[in-house]
């Protein structure tokens, strides 16, 4: 639930993320749970025009490996937290407008095979870091990707 209350226009969108529902959170709008477990594989929040910020909690999420938030109005910075989900193979925070740098702890991330950035407010280099992600086949981090 940390996360929902990090996000704001929520109301219409996430509604059935509440205490009531809590125990079935695998049924919640945009969540996908793994099929011999109960636990997060998947968050595909896109393009339902949510403001707010990417909470820490993020990082509890240790199977998780579809993050999809693209196309919202997220504020902020991208959490260091990000880093402690190991299992992300793709990662799309793009078309919103966070800032600040990009988090050296995305370079933990050696499962990831996309990371997708573009069309943020982000600064400061991209972090040599990144070229340390074994599996990373897409960058993209302005208008056009980069390929390794």
């Amino acid at each position: 639930m940390s996360i929902k209350a990090s996000f704001s226009n929520v109301a219409n969108v996430l509604l059935d993320w509440d205490d009531v529902h809590d125990e079935d959170f695998c049924s919640w709008r945009g969540v996908l749970c793994g099929n011999f477990s109960i636990s997060v594989v998947a968050l595909n929040l896109s393009n339902l025009n949510l403001g707010g910020e990417i909470s820490p909690a993020i990082g509890d999420l240790k199977n998780l490996a579809t993050l999809d938030l693209q196309g919202n109005k997220l504020t902020g910075q991208v959490p260091d937290e990000i880093g402690n989900c190991i299992s992300l193979i793709y990662l799309d925070l793009s078309d919103n407008l966070l800032y600040g740098d990009i988090p050296f702890s995305i370079s933990k991330l050696k499962q990831l095979e996309l990371l997708n950035l573009k069309n943020n407010q982000l600064s400061g280099p991209i972090p040599s870091t990144l070229t340390q992600i074994p599996n990373l086949k897409t960058l993209r981090s302005g208008s056009k990707p980069a390929h390794w």
